[in-house]
């Protein structure tokens, strides 16, 4: 069995497609996730205890945080972390990852690759930023991904069922990882812990 404990849906279909990268299947994940950033941060003692029997990977955004080791400190202090633990942080959300992919977001949303930023992790908002790049997608993924006028949500009732279909069927995390340190350190470590 393989634990997968992550903010969201979207982070959760993100950890699922690099584990298959890695090991070719997506056979025994556990995934896990509630309320977001809370939920892992509340639950790391438990993950580490089952870091002891299984393999368990735990995504978490950077957000506001100033970098990926001032975050480790702060959700671990100096206990050591099981081994069995990969533990990753993505600089400064997961929608970076996606953003690095340029060549397969383009196509997805219909745009020129060279319309999206070069160096994601550079991006203080990384959401809002895809969200811009979706208001010149077709018509229908605008509605899936956009919040409506006047919408106290950030994003479209579809954004996250969307997404994850393009990291399952079209996203590649090894074209990402050149543009993306905070990616391809999570792939590599995923490929080690697994293989």
């Amino acid at each position: 069995m393989l634990l997968v404990a992550t903010e969201d849906e979207l982070s959760e279909a993100v950890v699922c497609r690099l584990v298959v990268e890695a090991t070719g299947s997506e056979a025994g994940v556990r995934a896990v996730r509630k309320d977001g950033y809370g939920y892992l941060r509340r639950s790391i003692d438990k993950f580490c205890a089952t870091a002891r029997r299984a393999p368990v990977i735990v995504l978490t955004d950077l957000d506001a945080a100033s970098c990926p080791p001032v975050l480790i400190r702060e959700w671990f202090g100096a206990k050591t972390r099981p081994p069995n633990l990969v533990f990753r942080v993505a600089v400064r959300e997961v929608e970076a990852w996606l953003l690095a992919d340029r060549e397969g977001l383009g196509t997805f949303l219909h745009i020129s690759p060279q319309k999206i930023v070069a160096d994601p992790e550079s991006l203080r908002d990384p959401k809002r930023y895809l969200l811009r790049l979706a208001r010149a997608a077709p018509r229908d993924l605008q509605n899936d991904l956009l919040p409506m006028k006047g919408a106290a949500a950030s994003q479209g009732f579809g954004y996250n069922s969307r997404l994850c279909e393009f990291v399952r069927t079209s996203w590649s995390a090894e074209r990402a990882s050149g543009r993306s340190p905070s990616l391809s350190k999570a792939s590599r470590r995923i490929r080690e812990a697994l293989t």
